[in-house]
């Protein structure tokens, strides 16, 4: 059974993902301290950590950057987790090697159930660079509601066509999108 441990402030978004992960069949370890996250991360060696920017005591990329100077913690995927994203906050946590950068208002709770699968190795995804003059390219971004040009809005790369597979409705159906790689 795959160990996850949610540092995640608010109380009832906690609990939200708790009752969720749990579902899953996933052993859920839980605190609102990020104090307790770096103790717990030690102790237990989760096989994801799901970390909230603000955390008490220390933050969630505070808590990253903790986590990969250990060596026992260094290799546990950490997805950095925030309900509204500050300027600087989604860099940064890519500078330290978080796994992604979720905005908690922006994502259902299932969709941010698919990442976490994802980045654990439960749920299979592939990434893949696609020729952005192409014009089925252009037309299926056009039909995901992303901007034809298939550029990052922010830092202007490539996007990557995104597939994750979503066992919820099969074995042969997947969730599309389009990623920058450098900005998640």
């Amino acid at each position: 059974m795959k160990k996850i441990l949610i540092a995640i402030e608010d109380d009832f978004t906690r609990r939200v993902y708790s009752k969720i992960f749990a579902d899953e069949k996933l052993e859920v370890l839980e605190t609102k301290s990020g104090k307790e996250a770096l103790d717990l991360a030690k102790k237990e060696t989760p096989d994801i950590i799901l970390a909230d920017v603000s955390l008490s005591e220390i933050g969630g990329l505070e808590l990253l950057e903790s986590l990969k100077k250990e060596t026992l913690t260094q290799r546990i995927p950490i997805i950095i987790f925030t309900q509204s994203e500050r300027e600087g906050d989604r860099k940064k946590a890519m500078e330290l090697e978080a796994k992604d950068f979720i905005v908690g208002i922006l994502m259902s709770p299932p969709e941010v159930l698919l990442r976490v699968k994802s980045h654990s190795g439960e749920e299979k995804s592939y990434q893949l660079a696609i020729n952005k003059d192409l014009k089925e390219a252009k037309d299926l971004a056009k039909d995901l509601g992303y901007n034809p040009n298939l550029m990052c809005p922010k830092c202007d790369s490539p996007l990557y066509l995104f597939l994750v597979r979503d066992l919820t409705k099969g074995k042969n159906y997947f969730k599309v999108s389009f990623i920058c790689p450098k900005c998640r």
